[in-house]
């Protein structure tokens, strides 16, 4: 009778326990957040969390939101001074016009009164014929000579004025966009002011909101700062072993042959072809 053979098992147990060194650590962790966290929420600061403005950005403020209501009287200016260029206001109105006119041809009416005018009365008498019709005559072309020379510098003149007021109207269309933005700088200056304020009394309500808020939620504060400190962190591991596992030849024998039997039995029928196979 031959003895049965030990075989080997594996075997796998998880274990998901914290590592035993460790355990200690994590109990005295637990107490200390249930101690420090539970029992210890959060106070809110009790003074305001909002810093006002200084003294000179007080200052600065003011006297921006000074100007800019009071508008810039230069800008003004210069817009009423554009809208008339534009509109032609000085194609007519030069004030020194008359008296540039009168400087230019000077010149000619005083050589009229002192060479001209008394050079014909001089030849004339000289001859005797002084008062005569063709003095007259003369004397009315040279007239009409000088007012010609006068016309011409005149119109020469105020054709240049015309051109020339002309040439700055042409000149103030490009500047008619930029003035019209120049307008506004004001409003703009009062919104970027109100924009400031408007800041401050946000961080002034939000202040008030997270001082009301607060003790609305300090226990779901409380929980979630103690889960999170209780939490971490990777536990157990695994271990494996191995056993032995005991086998039975005569149990073995017993059940081969019973295997055999029932093969036979497929291949040569149910009824006695089994005994008769060993008879003989």
């Amino acid at each position: 009778m031959s003895s049965s053979k030990p075989a080997a098992q594996t075997t796998t147990i998880q274990n998901r326990d914290p590592w035993v060194v460790q355990q200690p650590y994590l109990e005295t962790g637990f107490e200390r957040a249930q101690a420090d966290v539970l029992e210890k929420p959060i106070t809110q600061f009790p003074a305001s969390t909002v810093v006002p403005f200084a003294g000179q950005t007080e200052a600065g403020l003011q006297a921006a939101e000074a100007l800019a209501v009071g508008g810039n009287p230069l800008v003004e200016a210069a817009t009423q001074q554009l809208t008339g260029t534009l509109q032609g206001d000085y194609l007519n109105a030069n004030p020194f016009f008359d008296a540039a006119v009168s400087a230019a041809t000077r010149p000619l009416v005083e050589q009229y009164q002192e060479s001209i005018l008394p050079g014909i009365q001089a030849g004339f008498s000289g001859r005797g014929r002084y008062g005569s019709g063709l003095q007259a005559f003369q004397q009315q072309r040279a007239g009409e000579a000088l007012e010609r020379q006068i016309g011409d510098i005149s119109s020469a003149m105020a054709y240049k004025n015309y051109a020339d007021e002309r040439a700055r109207m042409l000149g103030a269309v490009p500047m008619a966009p930029g003035m019209r933005q120049a307008a506004y700088m004001d409003p703009a200056e009062l919104e970027r002011i109100g924009g400031v304020r408007e800041a401050l009394a946000g961080a002034e309500l939000q202040d008030q909101i997270t001082k009301f808020m607060q003790p609305q939620t300090a226990a779901q504060d409380a929980i979630s700062n103690y889960m999170r400190l209780v939490s971490g962190g990777q536990y157990g591991g695994q271990t494996t072993t191995q056993q032995p596992i005991y086998r039975n030849p005569v149990g073995e024998g017993l059940g081969a042959a019973a295997s055999i039997a029932g093969i036979a039995g497929n291949l040569f029928g149910a009824q006695g072809a089994f005994p008769d196979f060993f008879s003989g």
